[in-house]
Protein backbone atom coordinates (compact mmCIF):
# COMPACT_ATOMS: atom_id res chain seq x y z
CA UNK A 1 0.00 0.00 0.00
CA UNK A 2 1.30 2.88 -1.04
CA UNK A 3 2.10 6.14 1.41
CA UNK A 4 -1.06 7.81 0.10
CA UNK A 5 -3.62 5.28 0.51
CA UNK A 6 -2.11 4.36 3.94
CA UNK A 7 -2.76 8.70 4.69
CA UNK A 8 -6.52 8.32 3.39
CA UNK A 9 -6.78 5.18 5.81
CA UNK A 10 -5.62 6.31 8.64
CA UNK A 11 -7.65 9.83 8.01
CA UNK A 12 -10.88 7.45 7.68
CA UNK A 13 -10.47 5.35 10.61
CA UNK A 14 -9.41 8.25 12.92
CA UNK A 15 -12.41 9.81 12.17
CA UNK A 16 -14.22 6.97 13.08
CA UNK A 17 -12.60 6.49 16.41
CA UNK A 18 -13.54 10.42 17.03
CA UNK A 19 -16.44 8.83 18.93
CA UNK A 20 -13.94 7.82 21.32
CA UNK A 21 -11.88 10.85 22.08
CA UNK A 22 -15.70 12.28 23.08
CA UNK A 23 -15.83 9.46 25.18
CA UNK A 24 -13.04 9.81 27.31
CA UNK A 25 -13.44 13.25 27.17
CA UNK A 26 -16.69 14.75 26.35
CA UNK A 27 -15.32 18.23 27.25
CA UNK A 28 -13.29 18.63 23.97
CA UNK A 29 -13.44 21.10 21.95
CA UNK A 30 -14.04 21.01 17.86
CA UNK A 31 -9.78 22.36 18.07
CA UNK A 32 -8.76 19.19 20.17
CA UNK A 33 -10.89 16.84 18.00
CA UNK A 34 -9.78 18.71 14.63
CA UNK A 35 -5.97 18.00 16.33
CA UNK A 36 -6.63 14.24 17.69
CA UNK A 37 -7.80 13.59 14.04
CA UNK A 38 -4.66 14.72 12.74
CA UNK A 39 -2.16 13.14 14.57
CA UNK A 40 -4.41 10.05 13.92
CA UNK A 41 -4.05 10.73 10.29
CA UNK A 42 -0.14 11.60 10.66
CA UNK A 43 0.41 7.80 12.01
CA UNK A 44 0.18 6.54 8.40
CA UNK A 45 2.80 8.14 7.11
CA UNK A 46 5.04 5.40 8.44
CA UNK A 47 4.11 1.80 8.23
CA UNK A 48 5.23 1.05 11.92
CA UNK A 49 2.58 3.99 12.78
CA UNK A 50 -0.21 2.84 10.68
CA UNK A 51 0.05 -0.57 11.76
CA UNK A 52 -0.77 0.45 15.18
CA UNK A 53 -3.24 2.59 14.24
CA UNK A 54 -4.73 -0.67 12.55
CA UNK A 55 -4.51 -2.82 15.22
CA UNK A 56 -6.01 0.52 17.84
CA UNK A 57 -9.31 0.34 15.91
CA UNK A 58 -9.47 -3.48 15.76
CA UNK A 59 -8.87 -3.52 19.95
CA UNK A 60 -11.56 -0.97 19.99
CA UNK A 61 -13.79 -2.02 17.96
CA UNK A 62 -13.99 -5.74 19.67
CA UNK A 63 -14.13 -3.91 23.02
CA UNK A 64 -17.16 -1.81 21.97
CA UNK A 65 -18.93 -4.78 20.39
CA UNK A 66 -18.42 -7.01 23.45
CA UNK A 67 -19.56 -4.16 26.07
CA UNK A 68 -23.23 -3.87 23.43
CA UNK A 69 -23.82 -7.37 22.78
CA UNK A 70 -22.65 -9.16 26.05
CA UNK A 71 -24.13 -8.59 29.72
CA UNK A 72 -20.78 -7.84 30.95
CA UNK A 73 -21.42 -3.59 30.93
CA UNK A 74 -24.96 -4.11 32.53
CA UNK A 75 -22.92 -5.86 35.10
CA UNK A 76 -19.91 -3.20 35.34
CA UNK A 77 -22.55 -0.51 35.76
CA UNK A 78 -24.34 -2.21 38.49
CA UNK A 79 -21.05 -2.85 40.52
CA UNK A 80 -20.96 1.13 41.00
CA UNK A 81 -24.07 1.89 42.29
CA UNK A 82 -24.66 2.37 45.73
CA UNK A 83 -28.48 3.14 46.99
CA UNK A 84 -29.30 3.10 50.57
CA UNK A 85 -32.49 3.53 52.19
CA UNK A 86 -32.29 7.20 53.79
CA UNK A 87 -32.66 8.32 57.00
CA UNK A 88 -33.44 11.41 59.28
CA UNK A 89 -30.04 13.65 58.65
CA UNK A 90 -28.95 17.35 58.38
CA UNK A 91 -27.81 17.68 55.30
CA UNK A 92 -28.79 16.68 51.79
CA UNK A 93 -25.85 17.07 49.45
CA UNK A 94 -26.83 17.30 45.90
CA UNK A 95 -23.40 16.84 43.80
CA UNK A 96 -23.18 18.67 40.61
CA UNK A 97 -23.63 17.06 37.73
CA UNK A 98 -23.57 18.41 33.74
CA UNK A 99 -24.47 21.97 31.90
CA UNK A 100 -25.69 22.73 28.66
CA UNK A 101 -23.19 25.92 28.46
CA UNK A 102 -25.05 26.95 24.86
CA UNK A 103 -28.35 27.73 26.93
CA UNK A 104 -27.30 28.16 30.19
CA UNK A 105 -29.45 25.02 30.74
CA UNK A 106 -28.64 22.24 33.65
CA UNK A 107 -28.54 18.80 32.12
CA UNK A 108 -30.63 16.07 32.55
CA UNK A 109 -28.28 14.57 35.48
CA UNK A 110 -28.22 17.89 36.82
CA UNK A 111 -32.26 17.76 36.88
CA UNK A 112 -32.36 14.81 38.56
CA UNK A 113 -30.21 14.82 41.24
CA UNK A 114 -31.83 18.36 42.22
CA UNK A 115 -35.32 16.38 41.78
CA UNK A 116 -34.24 13.88 44.34
CA UNK A 117 -32.58 16.50 46.71
CA UNK A 118 -35.97 18.24 47.09
CA UNK A 119 -37.92 14.96 47.60
CA UNK A 120 -35.75 14.06 50.44
CA UNK A 121 -36.39 17.37 51.38
CA UNK A 122 -40.13 17.24 50.73
CA UNK A 123 -40.36 14.22 52.66
CA UNK A 124 -38.45 15.55 55.91
CA UNK A 125 -35.16 13.77 55.73
CA UNK A 126 -33.14 17.01 56.29
CA UNK A 127 -34.07 20.62 56.24
CA UNK A 128 -31.12 21.96 54.13
CA UNK A 129 -29.54 21.09 51.06
CA UNK A 130 -26.53 22.00 49.33
CA UNK A 131 -26.18 22.82 45.47
CA UNK A 132 -22.52 23.57 43.62
CA UNK A 133 -21.24 26.59 42.63
CA UNK A 134 -19.01 25.24 39.41
CA UNK A 135 -16.37 26.99 37.35
CA UNK A 136 -16.82 27.37 33.83
CA UNK A 137 -13.78 25.51 33.23
CA UNK A 138 -15.12 22.06 34.18
CA UNK A 139 -17.19 22.34 31.04
CA UNK A 140 -14.62 23.35 28.64
CA UNK A 141 -16.24 26.81 28.52
CA UNK A 142 -15.20 29.42 30.89
CA UNK A 143 -18.11 31.47 30.12
CA UNK A 144 -20.93 28.60 31.56
CA UNK A 145 -23.17 29.39 34.08
CA UNK A 146 -22.50 28.01 37.59
CA UNK A 147 -24.67 24.75 37.78
CA UNK A 148 -25.44 25.23 41.45
CA UNK A 149 -27.03 29.27 40.90
CA UNK A 150 -28.84 27.86 38.22
CA UNK A 151 -29.92 25.40 40.33
CA UNK A 152 -30.97 27.81 42.87
CA UNK A 153 -32.76 29.38 40.75
CA UNK A 154 -34.95 26.87 39.92
CA UNK A 155 -35.53 26.08 43.51
CA UNK A 156 -36.70 29.31 44.66
CA UNK A 157 -39.06 29.64 41.32
CA UNK A 158 -40.71 26.52 42.76
CA UNK A 159 -40.79 26.98 46.73
CA UNK A 160 -39.59 30.93 47.16
CA UNK A 161 -39.16 31.45 50.84
CA UNK A 162 -41.00 28.53 51.88
CA UNK A 163 -38.35 26.14 50.34
CA UNK A 164 -35.21 24.32 51.86
CA UNK A 165 -32.15 26.28 53.13
CA UNK A 166 -29.81 25.99 50.53
CA UNK A 167 -25.64 26.16 51.20
CA UNK A 168 -23.45 26.77 48.28
CA UNK A 169 -20.66 25.15 47.43
CA UNK A 170 -18.41 28.08 45.87
CA UNK A 171 -16.03 27.38 43.36
CA UNK A 172 -16.62 23.20 42.86
CA UNK A 173 -14.27 21.37 40.46
CA UNK A 174 -14.24 17.84 41.27
CA UNK A 175 -16.27 15.40 43.27
CA UNK A 176 -13.31 15.75 45.90
CA UNK A 177 -13.41 19.55 46.16
CA UNK A 178 -17.05 18.87 46.86
CA UNK A 179 -16.50 16.46 50.13
CA UNK A 180 -13.60 18.68 51.01
CA UNK A 181 -16.39 21.60 51.04
CA UNK A 182 -19.28 19.31 52.82
CA UNK A 183 -16.32 18.53 55.44
CA UNK A 184 -15.59 22.35 56.38
CA UNK A 185 -19.03 23.24 56.46
CA UNK A 186 -20.42 20.22 58.58
CA UNK A 187 -17.23 20.72 61.21
CA UNK A 188 -18.52 24.54 61.45
CA UNK A 189 -21.98 24.23 61.59
CA UNK A 190 -21.99 20.99 63.48
CA UNK A 191 -23.46 18.55 61.28
CA UNK A 192 -23.35 14.93 61.76
CA UNK A 193 -25.45 13.00 59.24
CA UNK A 194 -25.56 13.25 55.46
CA UNK A 195 -27.43 12.33 52.45
CA UNK A 196 -25.20 12.18 49.48
CA UNK A 197 -27.14 12.18 46.24
CA UNK A 198 -25.62 11.66 42.88
CA UNK A 199 -26.26 9.58 39.78
CA UNK A 200 -25.84 5.76 40.19
CA UNK A 201 -23.40 5.03 38.30
CA UNK A 202 -21.48 7.83 40.14
CA UNK A 203 -22.40 6.60 43.90
CA UNK A 204 -19.71 4.42 44.48
CA UNK A 205 -16.69 6.66 44.23
CA UNK A 206 -18.94 9.84 45.27
CA UNK A 207 -19.74 7.81 48.87
CA UNK A 208 -15.76 6.52 48.90
CA UNK A 209 -14.48 9.69 48.61
CA UNK A 210 -16.71 11.97 51.08
CA UNK A 211 -16.41 8.43 53.74
CA UNK A 212 -12.48 9.45 53.67
CA UNK A 213 -13.08 12.50 55.15
CA UNK A 214 -14.65 10.66 57.86
CA UNK A 215 -18.06 12.38 57.15
CA UNK A 216 -21.26 9.98 57.99
CA UNK A 217 -23.07 9.84 54.95
CA UNK A 218 -25.97 7.85 53.38
CA UNK A 219 -25.82 7.20 49.45
CA UNK A 220 -29.15 7.87 48.00
CA UNK A 221 -29.59 8.14 43.90
CA UNK A 222 -31.05 9.97 41.40
CA UNK A 223 -32.82 8.78 38.92
CA UNK A 224 -31.08 7.75 36.09
CA UNK A 225 -32.33 10.29 32.55
CA UNK A 226 -29.52 9.60 30.29
CA UNK A 227 -29.69 5.93 29.80
CA UNK A 228 -32.02 2.78 30.94
CA UNK A 229 -29.75 1.41 33.95
CA UNK A 230 -30.77 -2.13 32.66
CA UNK A 231 -29.02 -1.71 29.52
CA UNK A 232 -31.53 -4.37 28.25
CA UNK A 233 -30.95 -2.68 24.53
CA UNK A 234 -27.87 -1.84 22.91
CA UNK A 235 -28.54 1.65 22.77
CA UNK A 236 -28.79 2.23 26.32
CA UNK A 237 -25.64 -0.08 26.29
CA UNK A 238 -23.74 2.87 24.15
CA UNK A 239 -25.78 5.42 26.05
CA UNK A 240 -24.33 4.29 29.25
CA UNK A 241 -20.48 3.10 27.97
CA UNK A 242 -19.11 6.91 29.21
CA UNK A 243 -20.74 6.86 32.24
CA UNK A 244 -19.47 3.54 33.26
CA UNK A 245 -16.27 4.26 31.45
CA UNK A 246 -15.26 7.30 32.98
CA UNK A 247 -16.57 6.32 36.32
CA UNK A 248 -13.97 3.05 36.37
CA UNK A 249 -11.19 5.41 35.59
CA UNK A 250 -12.16 7.63 37.87
CA UNK A 251 -12.08 5.39 40.53
CA UNK A 252 -8.57 4.36 39.84
CA UNK A 253 -6.97 8.24 39.62
CA UNK A 254 -8.74 8.61 42.98
CA UNK A 255 -7.07 5.66 44.43
CA UNK A 256 -4.04 6.19 43.51
CA UNK A 257 -4.30 10.26 44.54
CA UNK A 258 -5.20 8.36 47.72
CA UNK A 259 -9.07 10.24 47.69
CA UNK A 260 -10.76 6.77 48.50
Amino acid sequence: MTRVRRLLVAAGLSLLLLPIGLLLGAELSLKGLALLWLAGTLLGLSLFGFRVLIGGAALVALLVGIFLFTPLLPWLAQSLVVNQAPQPADLIVTLGGGMHCGEGQLEASSLARVEKGLELWKAGYAPRITLSDTVGEIFGDSHCPSLGLEAQKRVQALYGASGPEILLLRQMRTTHTEALATAELARARGFRQILLVTAPTHSRRALATFKKLGLEVTSVVSSEPRFDMAMVKPIDRLKGLEAVVREYLGLLVYRLRGWI
